[in-house]
């Protein structure tokens, strides 16, 4: 193999593939990239990335003068490229295992493993039995605001994911970790023409590769296939391919709460600024903080036996009754940092109710109190597993033309 390309080039594909490799493995080759270069005539070389449940390929311009192929280590691989200074790198596989690289005045020798050895990569089919688009922008802005709830318990394996469903002409994503729940919702035309109603689970890991993915045109599409066992994203030359997560996802609709009849309205920046002071007198151990809320104010506090104590007045839109509830600061925490708008809407109930949080455009007035008109819905399930709520409610409002926007945080008791 001897190819000549652009180092930014290489390095722009190279990037995205470091995520993907396992760095800890008791497979050597996991931690290996493959670079192929098959036929002189196409003047592409590929690169492909596994841990054998996510794969990562591409490719990038090159001028192929002899074809090979032969996995090197991919940190030190990406480490040695950024470092030269030349514009153009030179490869030459010397020998079946050892690629030379030139560039300028500098000279490496890394050894690699067979090409052979890396393991097959999966295929999903083109006429795979959904296909859909979606712009990348707003693909990646939506992975945003739910990647926060996903489970890292691996002992619960169908909440180590997102759920993605297709309905009504929308993208629906949804992650819950059995304390909080997110889900976003964006209307799409082209979801129209395909995979209505279909649900798959994609993993943790592929969310956050798919996230990282930059360096692409702005109006860029991403297009999403499913296969037997596998999901094909695919953005320009790049293609991600994860494993179907199996497992039932909990039925998520009957743990947003629909009956909250207090709603409280406040600056995002406030709130998320004295919701992080006060998180500041809490421990790993006991990570809440309490909620006192009345007319136009809301008290934070947290008290620490060993530290001391905290208190944050914030001034809110709430003309009701009295009542206070204990929450997770860093679930409160995540979903003010998700959100996009100036204003952001509490709905609550009592002690014992769950939280559901929306985001809450300027010029779109809410009541700070009562139902606004709409009708009460059975009573939501109260403190506990959101996973496993039996509740009856229904569908969640929507927060704009484009779908919705909403997260659920569970109370603790204090």
């Amino acid at each position: 193999m001897e190819i000549r390309l652009k180092r930014s080039d290489f390095l722009g594909e190279l990037a995205p593939m470091q995520g993907i490799v396992e760095r800890k493995t008791t497979i050597p080759v996991l931690s290996h990239l493959l670079l192929s270069a098959r036929d002189p005539r196409d003047g592409v070389l590929h690169l492909a990335a596994t841990d054998l449940d996510v794969s990562l390929t591409s490719r990038c311009e090159a001028d192929i003068r002899e074809g090979g192929a032969i996995a090197v280590q991919a940190k030190k691989l990406i480490e040695i490229i950024r470092s030269l200074s030349a514009p153009e790198v030179l490869l030459v596989q010397e020998e079946p295992r050892v690629l030379a690289i030139r560039a300028g005045t500098s000279r490496f020798k890394i050894h690699g493993l067979a090409a052979d050895d890396f393991p097959t990569l999966p295929i999903v089919p083109a006429a795979g039995d959904t296909r859909v688009q979606i712009p990348f922008a707003d693909f990646r802005r939506m992975i945003s605001k739910v990647l926060f709830a996903v489970s890292a318990e691996e002992s619960r394996f169908q909440l180590n994911g997102a759920l993605f469903k297709i309905k009504d002409g929308a993208l629906e994503i949804v992650a819950t970790d059995g304390h909080r729940l997110a889900l976003v919702e964006k209307r799409e035309e082209a979801l129209r023409n395909g995979g209505e109603g279909d649900s798959v689970l994609v993993p943790r890991k592929a969310l956050q590769e798919l996230q990282r993915l930059e360096g692409q045109a702005a109006d860029a599409a991403l297009e999403f296939r499913r296969g037997e066992h596998h999901l094909s994203f695919r953005l320009g030359q790049r293609e991600l391919i994860c494993r179907i997560l199996e497992g039932t996802f909990p039925d998520y609709e009957r743990v947003i709460a629909k009956d909250n009849d207090k709603k409280v309205l406040f600056d995002r920046k406030t709130l998320a600024e004295a919701v992080q002071r006060a998180a500041l007198m809490t421990s790993d151990r006991a990570r809440a903080v309490r909620l006192q809320f009345s007319s136009g104010q809301l008290v934070i506090s947290a008290v620490n036996a060993d530290l001391g104590e905290a208190v944050e007045e914030v001034a809110c839109e709430y003309d009701g009754p009295e009542f206070r509830l204990g929450i997770n600061p860093d679930y409160l925490s995540q979903f003010l940092a998700a959100v996009e708008t100036e204003r952001v809407r509490l709905e609550l109930k009592d002690e014992n109710t769950q939280c559901v949080g929306y985001p809450h455009p300027s010029n779109n007035a809410v009541p700070a109190n009562g139902t606004g008109g709409r009708a009460a819905a059975p009573d939501a399930p109260a403190a506990g597993d959101v996973s496993r709520s039996e509740s009856t409610t229904g569908t969640a409002s929507a927060t704009g033309a484009d779908g919705r926007y909403l997260c659920v945080i569970m109370p603790m008791r204090i």
